[in-house]
């Protein structure tokens, strides 16, 4: 089958430089990693940028199935170029085009990358989640904010602007910086002191959470773009806890993952408070699908390497739309 791995690394293919600009990019090891398992599984594969050239370079390459031909598929790894929601462009181009893909659709990606709307939803179905407060250009209320609370824009992920504060001036400060930054409405957390943990999830009908992992913070109060980018806090998975708190957060998650339309693979990110009772801190529908992540450390605990990996989710993308 042909396999194309769509992804983002020009940022200059587009029309206009206009809105909120992108900050996360796979580095092309993890792209060209993919696209070896792939080909590992039998695949023809082809890389193309998720830019303005990527309807022209799907269409070169797609079989046209009115032949009789195997539809092909897009493997996305594309976070988006610019502007709200990006996690969602490249999918509703396929969409468009008529092009079965891996991953979650429009509607799952902006449920999730917006940490608001994704909060609201949890409060809604009844699931954990830190006590949040919102600010924007129609709420400049911050009194009712608890301390310590965490600060940070609401589509943002890998740390991007998430500031700890204490006290209100720190919030005020904290609140005009990410609102003047990265122009976006700015969700406030009450602040969880307690362990964190990572609950990977593939499937659509039937769904597998994977061996928790457990984040080892090393006394920090919560994991900054370093920590996740440039030098990696150790990962414990499986995670040492008793198996009824590893049930009940394999239930939560697959709950969260239900309640936000996640397709295909996902994660789930979790924090204990200081009594012990499981949160939700948010749900990762791009989750990182590098060799050394966390997708991949759990996936190996069961036995799958990381080509396996990488076939099992294009495998429940392909049940999904002919299975």
């Amino acid at each position: 089958m042909k396999i194309a791995v769509v992804y983002n690394n020009d940022f200059e293919g587009v029309i206009n430089t206009f809105g909120i600009q992108n900050k996360e990019v796979y580095p092309m090891e993890t792209i060209k990693a993919v696209q070896e398992a792939l080909q590992q599984g039998g695949h023809e594969t082809a890389l193309i940028e998720g830019n303005n050239r990527i309807i022209d370079s799907l269409s070169n390459f797609m079989p046209k199935i009115s032949k009789g031909e195997v539809s092909g598929m897009v493997f996305n790894m594309a976070y988006g170029i610019q502007g709200e929601n990006r996690y969602s462009h490249v999918p509703s181009i396929l969409e468009m085009m008529g092009i079965p893909y891996v991953g979650s659709s429009p509607a799952g990606h902006v449920l999730a990358l917006d940490k608001i709307v994704a909060k609201t939803i949890f409060f809604q179905q009844n699931l954990p989640t830190p006590k949040f407060w919102v600010f924007d250009e129609y709420n400049t209320d911050l009194s009712e904010v608890e301390f310590p609370a965490i600060v940070k824009p609401k589509m943002e992920s890998i740390s991007f602007g998430l500031n700890l504060v204490y006290n209100e001036k720190e919030l005020n400060e904290a609140v005009n910086k990410v609102f003047t930054t990265f122009q976006q409405s700015v969700l406030i957390e009450k602040y969880l002191p307690g362990r964190e943990f990572a609950v990977c999830i593939f499937g659509n009908a039937h769904m597998e959470a994977l061996p928790i992992l457990e984040i080892d913070l090393k006394g920090k109060k919560f994991q900054n773009i370093d920590d996740k980018l440039v030098r990696p806090l150790p990962r414990i998975c499986p995670a040492q806890i008793p198996m009824s708190l590893e049930n009940e957060m394999k239930t939560i998650s697959l709950k969260a993952y239900r309640a936000l339309q996640m397709r295909d693979y996902a994660r789930v990110d979790l924090r204990l408070d200081e009594n012990g009772n499981v949160h939700i801190l948010e749900v990762n529908s791009m989750a990182s699908l590098n060799p050394d992540g966390s997708f991949a450390i759990a996936a190996k605990v069961t036995g799958r390497n990381y080509n396996r990996l990488i076939n099992i989710i294009l495998e429940h993308a392909w049940n999904r739309y002919f299975g």
